[in-house]
């Protein structure tokens, strides 16, 4: 598909074959510079003699410093000899006898129409969507950071410590110590929470040590990027940050048997430093190594606080503070603007990997005596697999993907056995 250009019709400099570059301009039309012609880009336009008997459609792309349209394919011509359909399939150009009267058009494969296919590349879709404020797939989960059943607000500085739901952080670190929280600050997407992480006792030197916030992402959740084929697509991962250091921040993609990696940085310049910025790093699709594209662990996502010294060191002082918010991965060169997800769905996408239950179901004991009672609690989601499960009153009796049974010994006649704080875990 070519752009357009309106009312843009122009005198070349000379007929024949070669290119058509800009001289004078009809009267009552713009020239290719006033109606806004973009350098590099592609255009289509009809050249017509001034008797009408040549004429011909081709389309190539504009060179500004020259004024020149190149006529890179003809498609029609007056001979029938262009490269379209319906023509011979040669693509010759007409040797026109003097300079034509050349405008810059539109034909039918330029149209936008909801009666046929419409052939878009992947740039061209991805524009479009621009266009209409439609956001392709987030392929993260709880990248607003709105979930966070395990921990609520609290801070932790235990290794793999989960602030929010889906994301932990992860450390290498002999000395630097830090607390890492949800924090309730309004993001540039429109959250409310973001990850907060605040240094304690710093890794001034990092040495070989290394800390990142971590994703693991599900196989089946990433499987249409189809790493790890000939047809791997590229990606791109747009995240908010808050950072207090200046330099290079490494983010990562990484296979399970994290034996292939993609990776990438990007740049937070003085001036941004205590500032929330918006930063996107795009990988290559990779096509080696074993990506799994069912409910095991598809890939890594890294974004490194400090790494061994090679990029920027939020550690290196105490008291820094480093926030990750509005992540973001999507198939393509370019990510949209981060768009919120509704609160109920990101919490039972959460649920599939970790669900905290404040209060099951409840059996009562309608026996004459003390008996032990069981009791099944269904989950809120069907989870990834059969979880890792907990009750805070009673013991786990069996658990499913969509439930888990619990019992306790001991319920006296005519109370109830109420299990409270039930834990199930699937996560990767």
């Amino acid at each position: 598909m070519a752009a357009f250009l309106n009312n843009c019709r122009f005198i070349p400099v000379a007929g024949g074959t070669a290119d058509w570059v800009y001289s004078s301009t009809v009267g009552g039309c713009q020239s290719p510079t006033l109606a806004g012609a973009v350098d590099g880009r592609k255009y289509k336009f009809l050249a017509i003699s001034s008797d009408l008997i040549q004429w011909e459609i081709a389309e190539g792309n504009y060179t500004a410093a020259s004024g020149t349209f190149a006529r890179a394919t003809v498609l029609y011509n007056s001979s029938g000899t262009g490269a379209a359909s319906g023509q011979s399939g040669a693509g010759t150009k007409i040797n026109f006898t003097v300079a034509p009267n050349v405008a810059i058009v539109g034909v039918k494969e330029d149209l936008i129409s909801i009666e046929e296919p419409n052939g878009f590349t992947a740039t061209q879709m991805a524009q479009a969507r621009a266009n209409l404020g439609v956001t392709k797939k987030n392929y993260l989960v709880n990248g607003g950071m709105q979930i966070s059943q395990e921990n609520g607000v609290s801070s932790g500085s235990t290794n793999l410590y989960y602030p929010v739901d889906q994301w932990y952080i992860q450390h290498t670190m002999t000395t630097g110590t830090f607390g890492c929280a949800q924090a309730n600050s309004n993001t540039p997407g429109g959250s409310p929470w973001r990850i907060r992480v605040t240094v304690g006792t710093p890794q001034a030197a990092p040495g070989g040590q290394v800390c990142f916030l971590q994703q693991k992402l599900e196989g089946g959740r990433v499987a249409d990027l189809m790493w790890g084929t000939s047809a791997a697509r590229t990606t791109t991962i747009q995240v908010g940050v808050r950072a207090p250091v200046a330099g290079s921040y490494a983010i990562q993609l990484q296979n399970a048997a994290t034996d292939t990696t993609a990776a990438g940085v990007f740049t937070i310049a003085v001036g941004e430093i205590n500032t929330d910025v918006v930063k996107a790093v795009t990988l290559a699709g990779v096509t080696s190594g074993v990506w799994a594209k069912d409910t095991n662990l598809g890939m890594y996502l890294y974004v490194y606080l400090m790494n061994g010294g090679q990029t920027a060191n939020v550690f290196a002082t105490a008291g820094n503070v480093f926030e990750l918010f509005d992540a973001g991965m999507y198939e393509g060169n370019s990510a949209p603007p981060f768009q919120l997800p509704d609160y109920t769905t990101e919490l039972a996408t959460c649920q599939r990997y970790y669900a905290k239950i404040a209060a099951g179901a409840q059996v009562y004991n309608g026996s004459g005596s003390t008996q032990q009672v069981s009791v099944t609690t269904p989950l809120p989601v069907w989870m990834r697999a059969t979880p890792t499960c907990s009750v805070s009153t009673g013991t786990i009796q069996v658990a499913g993907i969509d439930f888990v049974t619990s019992y306790a010994s001991g319920i006296a006649a005519a109370t109830w056995y109420n299990p409270v704080n039930v834990i199930a875990n699937a996560r990767l």
